[in-house]
């Protein structure tokens, strides 16, 4: 019968010594299998082997790699040509028109008063008159002594004026710039740089019909960037060759840009300013009504 009485414990020298009596004396256990020949390896190819799942490349990575490359280099490409196009050419055009406008400032006449004579008082501003056909009472005054049968010196019949628009001024917004033609290229029209642009074959200012004009909001001038603050009642002044036509704001919504009616004609002098907003989504549509014209002195 086993004896499970409590024992007290060896001392460690008791314990060593037997442990080495035992792998002195015993017999070593044998194996069935056979062992492996061992392979030396340094310390690097020791790595390349551990990490070898994980590290070495396969064509697939590599493709990854050199699109991942190129998509970036394409990026910066890009944005450089951006930056280039729109706040560089920006910046000369500001340089090329700054000696311009210096030097129309520089020759201008301006009226030296002469020695006890009085400034000579600006010219009044034309009333408001209607459309063409115009004349002035001096031009429909006729002398009575005038004799028609006495030869008359035949004076040359001054160029008809350009109805077209050539300049928009909006005094609410602080814009006064040129206006230009543009048309339809490759299905859509064009935005003239640095100024407004006039739809060739859209009405003309002072006619029946809907006058269309569009502009930058951006880059590029931006003529139209603070279209968006202009208010219901505010005015709108357009100059041709001869006249200045006066609209007022009666409209101002957004359209998506498939909504080309609102380019369409209409049944009383109406002008339409068009100008991108929502991140280019939209179209910002200001719709002004004629409300006087005159000659331009």
């Amino acid at each position: 019968m086993a004896d499970h009485s409590p024992k007290s414990a060896a001392p460690p020298g008791d314990i060593d010594q037997s442990l080495l009596d035992a792998l002195l004396h015993d017999a070593v256990p044998s194996r069935r299998e056979q062992l492996q020949p061992t392979r030396l390896h340094s310390a690097s190819e020791q790595r390349r082997e551990a990490l070898q799942p994980y590290l070495l490349r396969t064509w697939l990575d590599h493709a990854l790699h050199i699109g991942e490359r190129v998509l970036v280099l394409s990026a910066v490409v890009v944005f450089f040509y951006w930056l280039a196009d729109g706040y560089g050419r920006d910046w000369i055009h500001n340089l090329r028109s700054a000696p311009s406008a210096q030097a129309a400032i520089d020759t201008a006449v301006v009226p030296t008063p002469t020695m006890g004579m009085p400034n000579t008082a600006p010219p009044a501003v034309a009333p408001d008159l209607p459309a063409l056909p115009f004349t002035t009472p001096d031009m429909a005054d006729v002398p009575a002594t005038s004799d028609f049968m006495a030869p008359q010196q035949v004076l040359a019949m001054p160029a008809a004026a350009d109805p077209r628009p050539q300049r928009l001024i909006i005094s609410s917004i602080g814009v006064d710039t040129p206006v230009k033609d543009v048309f339809v290229v490759d299905g859509a029209w064009q935005v003239a740089d640095y100024a407004a642009g006039y739809h060739d074959g859209t009405t003309l200012p002072g006619n029946t019909g809907n006058t269309v004009l569009s502009g930058h909001a951006g880059l590029r001038g931006g003529v139209f960037r603070d279209l968006g603050n202009l208010r219901l009642g505010n005015d709108v002044v357009i100059e041709t060759g001869g006249w200045s036509y006066t609209y007022r704001v009666r409209t101002i919504t957004s359209v998506w840009p498939t909504q080309i009616e609102v380019m369409n004609a209409t049944p009383t002098p109406v002008l339409t300013l068009i100008t991108c907003t929502n991140w280019d989504t939209q179209r910002l549509i200001v719709v002004a009504d004629l409300i006087s014209s005159r000659p331009r002195s």
